[in-house]
Formats: structure tokens, sequence, C-alpha cells
């Protein structure tokens, strides 16, 4: 049984998205997402394929290895990335699952950062992928979720809460200042 978080009830529900773990075979639609997402937006990163510094090819491959602990840089723990597709198998967003968190994750970026495309958003989309999110990581064994988001990022705030999340504190980055609302979403209820 698949368990969903939200707890507003009102999302067109003809706008159904899945995820589906990144693979080498780029989903349609992929590099318009990659060219939407750019250098990155209210802290989820963009990807080295936009900049140039590394091929479409070689970023699928690196977003296969994520989850593989071997694999990382120092400092990096493992992640799972999933493609968001919608009905017609179009990627229209980005998850990104961290397995578990370390001391810069506490701070900011937590357990899921998502990204949705700016033609794509107002749907309920954002809703439905954190739900299918956290469900993943309850999979992982995980018992609480944590999300961080930019305090002025009004739609994922409105995205988190709707999702359970708990607003816990406000966080300070110790190297560049910048401030992040931390949600707690527990994952057992």
């Amino acid at each position: 049984m698949r368990r969903l978080y939200i707890k507003e009830r009102n999302l067109n529900m003809g706008n159904m998205i899945r995820l589906e773990t990144a693979s080498l075979n780029p989903p349609l639609r992929f590099r318009e997402l990659l060219k939407d997402l750019g250098d990155g937006e209210n802290g989820f990163m963009g990807t080295p394929v936009h900049s140039g510094k590394t091929t479409l090819e070689e970023y699928l491959q690196q977003c296969r290895d994520m989850p593989d602990p071997t694999k990382l840089r120092p400092g990096l723990v493992p992640q799972t990335v999933f493609w968001v597709l919608n009905d017609a198998s179009e990627a229209i967003g980005i998850v990104r699952l961290r397995h578990y968190l370390n001391d810069k994750l506490h701070v900011h970026g937590g357990h899921i950062g998502y990204y949705i495309r700016r033609n794509q958003r107002g749907k309920g989309y954002g809703k439905q992928m954190l739900a299918l999110a956290l469900d993943e990581l309850r999979k992982l064994g995980g018992k609480r979720a944590l999300i961080t988001t930019d305090p002025d990022n009004l739609p994922s705030i409105r995205i988190i809460e709707a999702n359970c999340g708990q607003f816990s504190d406000l966080s300070i980055d110790p190297e560049t200042g910048a401030k992040y609302r931390r949600y707690w979403v527990d994952l057992e209820q």
C-alpha cells in the first residue's frame, strides 16, 4: 500500500506523476529540464551538464553512482536521484533523496531536494512529488525526514506543509550566513 503524506486533497488528480530511478537512458524532454534548471534555484543545485563541465552521458552515470558510497567524493552522502515523469513519460522534475544526513545537510539540504520545471508549476506536482519522495525514504528505513527551504520560497513552504511538514527552526549556514527553514516529517504516522 502506498502511503501518501499529503494533507490537502484538492489536487487535480488527472495530472498524476511518478518517480523513476535515474538511469542511463534519459526520459523524454530531459535536456529541456536540465536547461530549465540551469545553475540551480532556491538551493537546488544545477547540473554540470548545463555549465558544460560534463556530458549528458557522464551526468547520467554520476546519477546512477550516487547511491554507492564507494563512488562518492569525501563529504558527500549516498543519494538516489529520481526523474519525475508525467502521464506522457516526460521529465518535469528531479528529486534527490539523501539516504542519511551529515552535519552540512542538517543545516541546509535535508533528506530531500526537489525541482519542478517552471512551466509545470502550480499544477499540484510539487505536493505529489514530495509525497512520493517521502514514501521512498520510508522504504529505506527512514523514521523522520528533514526538509529545508529558503525562508522566502513560499511555494516550497506550502508543498512541505501540505505533506505534514512541521516547522522546527531557522538554521544559519556558518559559512555563508544564509538562513533556512527546517521542517520535519514523521514517516511512522
